[in-house]
């Protein structure tokens, strides 16, 4: 990218403007600190401020240049406004130590409209948006990144970008159409390095393309005019195999990703009738530990089916769940039971539905080059498992488990509660058989699927995505001690709970599972509530670093893969949809679909009180980066714990605001074999180094990752002196028998040297000051926790934190002692002083 470009706008925010190019809520202030002078929004939710600019070239990429302080704790959302176009943000302090100075957000946009505006707008209480200077350049182009270079013939690892929802292609990236939002994806992908592509074909109510199941589609779109549209239809248009066109003439590959909450086909055949179940009926509904059918899937996701939207304009109402709602197939909402999934896995109908689901999609697109496979995400509701322990006590599961494993469950068969009796007796006399049982035929159903999958094409896979946000808050809730660390059991124990135990999958060809991590700043959501408990911030964090059983499951795997998920934070305001005018003639020139024309179209809006915002169109949606470099660390920790063979990472729409950062990642990431590399030493903390000679190449792969956030020297043991090709470079590098580089903040570095020179060792140099401050914060840490004990204080799993902590800076394992001193337990203990 041509970081200069042409200057269009130069805003001093320091500076007073006219209510034409300015506006406020009221409670701004300029700021006079060591890190320079800003203007600060109030630190209450939805404070903020923001200005005009206008552009000249619609639809041409614009670099947003923001500068702001990273002086104290913050929580800015970033937007046009109206539309996604503009969106990002930016959480500092809390688990990020302050740089004291000034950082910038790299925005690329493509402008909708010549009259173009940017907000800045606090989420948390006590942490205010702040923003001290602002440029916008028009970009020539976003030149792509160099492919990596070709040394071997194996595959090598993967980077990319992963969607979670589909409808906000019409209102991001400054596109009307599919078509449009295609191009400028297929321009940032290739700018960036991230060549792998994930997104929704089939999403909360079934198939998005056309289907042997019933389908449907919808996206927002937002006009020039700032009006937001939904435009809807149950007979979607195939606008994958345009796609695929496409990105095979670009070189980018795509995995189709199914969130299989419900398919059409199974709603049809519901059997609710509990009475009737109770006395012997078939059902392929989850029967529950609680004596109820699972008859929804209990979340926000029941409104999402496009044949609720005219009932839903009709009583002008929006995405919220409503308990008296004719929702299609009638399924039901607000039931006494937690989210989990409507259809039993084992019934030979649900499997067979899914099974012909793949099968389907396998057909359609595998004759695509660039189609790769497809990515089941595993929620709570997902059909394909159990979703937890509470589920799938139905008489057709219980009497293959008996005659299976020979273990008879002494519950009267004819006994109306016999579900809840069989849950008593499998989890308390024997659960380890229960689960283990689950995990195996859960393992044969996914397996089934994969084959469906090769049948059709031999190289095609099924990716498992394993979530925790947001399928662990649906089962057990959050911002409570028991959600804590070493409180409740490890992420691993509620998927195998759920029916996915990774260790059955070490040797499965063609079926990989990927990890989710949290990157969206989902544990500083809960700071838009005043005075939100400390429990609160520490829901995924934690775990995702810390939660050693987890990642050491998913690092036995012979291809890992991680996913990090953008989450997104919303403030809906007063949100309804409602008809279009009659006089509305845009409605018609936006009512189509990959040009098909639209089964509906209506308004959608949200209101707020007035601020001086200069549209009465508007929507406040974004997700919260960590600021700077900590951007990489789950990058970082991937490659790091997990060896990570593929990343991807997103949300709701493309992350444009770290072009410098991913460019720099892809490039030492995407050379390397896809392959499970051997760890040098014992020690893989605060630098992780590893190596491998690959099956049918005759060179020594090497890479080094940085986990930390300041730079590092690595010294590291040849067997002899040789020399290295650097492959983000494409540098030859003498090297010596002891070889010293240094590694940046989070940084990877990859090499290839002859197959002969071995690794033989490495040492890390931290920086003086750095240890000397983690001495001094481990410390304090466990003076805290003595305190604790001392005022009767005993936090679950705070023996566990103490001796990690002491190992941790005894061995100098820094990035795991950074994210101990961090984490819940020392921050309680700390709090509980104060």
């Amino acid at each position: 990218m041509d970081a200069a470009g042409t200057l269009l706008a130069r805003i001093d925010c320091t500076q007073d403007y006219s209510s034409d190019q300015f506006l406020s809520t009221g409670d701004d202030q300029v700021v006079a600190g060591a890190a320079g002078r800003y203007r600060e929004a109030a630190g209450k939710p939805l404070s903020r401020f923001g200005y005009r600019f206008r552009i000249e070239r619609v639809g041409q990429p614009h670099l947003a240049l923001v500068r702001y302080p990273d002086d104290k704790r913050r929580f800015m959302c970033v937007m046009d406004g109206t539309c996604y176009d503009l969106s990002t943000g930016i959480t500092t302090g809390f688990a990020y130590p302050l740089s004291g100075g000034m950082r910038e957000i790299r925005q690329v946009f493509w402008p909708r409209w010549h009259d173009c505006t940017l907000v800045f707008m606090t989420w948390a209480h006590g942490e205010p948006a702040a923003v001290a200077s602002i440029e916008i350049r028009e970009l020539d182009s976003l030149p792509a990144l160099p492919s990596a270079p070709a040394l071997g013939g194996g595959p090598r690892r993967e980077f990319g970008i992963q969607y979670e929802d589909p409808c906000g292609t019409a209102a991001s990236e400054g596109a009307i159409s599919k078509e449009e939002w295609v191009e400028r994806v297929i321009a940032y992908a290739r700018h960036t390095g991230q060549a792998l592509f994930t997104y929704p074909i089939a999403w909360y109510h079934g198939p998005q393309y056309p289907s042997r199941e019933p389908a449907d589609a919808f996206d927002v779109v937002v006009a020039p005019d700032r009006k937001q549209y939904i435009r809807w239809t149950t007979q979607p248009p195939d606008w994958i195999s345009p796609m695929l066109r496409r990105f095979e003439a670009e070189g980018l590959g795509f995995v189709g990703s199914l969130t299989l909450l419900r398919l059409g086909s199974l709603m049809q055949r519901m059997n609710l009738d509990l009475a009737a179940v109770q006395a012997g009926a078939d059902t392929i509904n989850s029967v529950l530990s609680c004596d109820r059918i699972q008859a929804g899937t209990m979340d926000w996701t029941t409104v999402y089916n496009a044949r609720n939207y005219p009932e839903v304009v009709n009583r002008g109402l929006g995405v919220g769940v409503m308990a008296d709602f004719p929702y299609a197939y009638g399924e039901q909402t607000r039931q006494p039971y937690p989210s989990g999934p409507i259809f039993n896995p084992l019934h030979p109908t649900v499997q067979e539905a899914v099974r012909g689901v793949i099968r389907e999609i396998a057909e359609r697109y595998g004759r695509f080059p660039a189609f790769k496979g497809v990515a089941i995400n595993l929620w709570a509701p997902t059909i394909v498992w159990f979703g937890s322990i509470l589920s799938g006590y139905d008489d057709y599961a219980l009497s293959l488990f008996t005659r299976e494993t020979g273990i008879a469950v002494p519950v009267d068969p004819q006994d109306p509660q016999r579900f809840s009796k069989r849950y008593a007796f499998l989890t308390v006399q024997c659960k380890p058989a229960w689960v283990a049982w689950r995990c195996r035929k859960i393992h044969q159903l996914l397996g089934s699927l994969r084959d469906e999958l090769v049948a059709v094409r031999p190289d095609l896979r099924l990716t498992l995505t394993l979530w925790s946000e947001p399928y662990l808050p649906r089962l057990i809730g959050g911002g409570k001690a028991s959600n804590q660390l070493y409180a409740r059991p490890s992420t691993l124990e509620f998927y195998r709970e759920a029916g996915f135990d990774p260790a059955l999958y070490a040797d499965e060809p063609n079926l990989e599972a990927d990890f989710q991590f949290e990157g969206g700043g989902r544990d500083r959501s809960a700071g838009n509530s005043e005075n939100a408990p400390l429990e609160s911030f520490f829901m995924f964090r934690d775990h995702d670093f810390l939660d050693q059983d987890t990642l050491d499951a998913w690092q036995r795997l012979p291809r890992p893969g991680a996913f990090i998920f953008n989450a997104w934070h919303e403030a809906w305001g007063k949100h309804q949809w409602f008809p279009c005018d009659p006089d509305d003639q845009q409605q018609h020139e936006l009512a189509t679909m990959s040009g098909q024309s639209a089964e509906g179209i209506f308004r959608m809006n949200s209101t707020y009180p007035a601020d001086g915002f200069w549209y009465d169109s508007q929507l406040r949606i974004t997700p919260a980066f960590p600021p700077g470099e900590h951007f990489l660390e789950q990058y970082a920790h991937a490659v790091a714990e997990l060896d990570a063979c593929r990343i991807t990472r997103g949300g709701l729409f493309l992350d444009k605001a770290h072009s410098a950062e991913l460019r720099g990642f892809a490039t030492a990431y995407r050379c390397l074999p896809a392959e499970t590399f051997v760890t040098v030493g014992t020690s893989a903390d605060p630098v992780t180094v590893r190596t491998l000679v690959p099956n049918g190449e005759d060179r020594r792969y090497v890479y080094l990752v940085n986990r930390e956030p300041y730079p590092v020297m690595a010294n590291v043991a040849l067997s002899q002196a040789a020399t290295f090709l650097e492959l983000a470079t494409g540098t030859s590098l003498p090297a010596p028998r002891e070889w010293q580089m240094e590694l940046g903040p989070y940084e990877l570095r990859s090499f290839a040297t002859a197959p002969d020179v071995q690794i033989t060792g490495f040492t890390v140099g931290v920086p003086a000051q750095i240890a000397a401050q983690y001495e001094q914060d481990a410390a304090s840490a466990l003076q805290a926790i003595a305190n604790a004990r001392q005022e009767g204080h005993f936090l679950a799993g705070l023996d566990e934190i103490e001796a990690q902590l002491r190992t941790s800076l005894a061995e100098r394992r820094f990035a795991r002692l950074r994210h101990l001193l961090t984490g819940y337990h020392v921050r309680k203990c700390q709090e509980s002083r104060r």
